[in-house]
């Protein structure tokens, strides 16, 4: 890795963010690693050369891996975890509610919610081409909670539930809130990603708003290289709006004759382009999502299988 792009990057003593490769954009992701008596990765969805690098870089190797602990069951956060857990027999923590999916391949599918969809072959494919390791089941070693404190040592962290992306997504302060690691509140110019079954706008929206709350100094986020320091509140703010102009992109094109999903879907309302059908299925169920709060708001109205903005 060259040196202009380093793997590691110290955020303070002990803590370390660990850069996914292809600069951390999906199907990689950053990690955050706690190097302390309890060795601590937080995800593991960096590339394995890249974790290991960085372990090098501080006298380690993934055999010293005492804990990894997940944030939610995404496959470019759990990563290769149970690579990882083979070789170090560590033990692997995910949120209670996370357990089924992160554990079992099946149990993905359910959450992701298109087992029996029109891409689900597509979407295997993708998986096999660029993240294999996730179609293996994993073991999970123990589970924890809303507020539960984790102890590493001199460091800790601290879990904290932020459900709307995934039902279990979990941000985590280091030794307290000042320092906190977003996950997928990760302040990316795409903005929030909630195209699951099990991802909730209202929940999400909730989510930003409580680390908003609790006025971080610093954000480390999965798909961002460099941790965020100025304007930390403000970009949360701005991540947040994203939810409000999709819904004004989807009643203007409901008003220019766009009036179904799957015409909204193909417009895309949340995506910048649709590359890969795989797209299509997440943004369907996005604006799917948008369009019930809209039509329960008395915004938007069902009528002969059309949508109609209610004035």
């Amino acid at each position: 890795m060259s040196e202009e792009y380093p793997v590691l990057v110290e955020v303070e003593s002990d803590v370390y963010l660990v850069r996914g490769a292809n600069r951390s954009r999906f199907p990689q992701a950053n990690c955050v690693l706690i190097d302390d008596d309890v060795l601590t990765l937080i995800d593991a969805g960096a590339d394995l050369q890249n974790i290991k690098q960085a372990l090098s870089k501080l006298g380690h190797s993934v055999t010293d891996i005492d804990r990894i602990v997940l944030s939610h069951f995404h496959i470019d956060h759990k990563g290769y975890a149970e690579i990882i857990r083979r070789e170090a027999d560590c033990e692997v923590l995910c949120h209670r509610l996370g357990v089924e999916a992160t554990e079992k391949f099946a149990g993905l599918v359910k959450c992701y919610g298109h087992i029996r969809g029109p891409y689900y072959e597509a979407w295997l494919r993708f998986l096999k081409t660029w993240a294999p390791y996730s179609l293996e089941d994993y073991v999970v070693t123990g589970s924890y909670a809303d507020g539960q404190r984790i102890d590493c040592g001199k460091n800790y962290i601290v879990a904290i539930h932020a459900p709307g992306h995934t039902h279990d997504h979990t941000c985590f302060g280091i030794n307290g809130t000042d320092i906190v690691y977003l996950v997928d509140i990760d302040l990316t110019k795409f903005g929030p990603w909630y195209g699951n079954v099990v991802s909730d706008i209202t929940r999400f929206r909730q989510a930003v708003e409580k680390i908003i709350e609790l006025r971080p100094r610093i954000g480390l986020s999965s798909h961002l290289v460099e941790p965020v320091t100025d304007g930390l509140t403000e970009r949360l703010r701005a991540f947040g709006n994203a939810f409000d102009e999709r819904e004004r992109r989807i009643i203007e094109n409901i008003q220019d004759g766009r009036d179904t999903i799957d015409q909204l879907a193909h417009v895309p309302i949340v995506y910048p382009r649709l590359p890969h059908k795989v797209y299509l299925m997440f943004e369907r169920i996005m604006v799917e999502k948008h369009v019930d709060q809209l039509v329960q708001q008395g915004r938007l109205a069902r009528e002969n299988g059309r949508l109609v903005v209610v004035e």
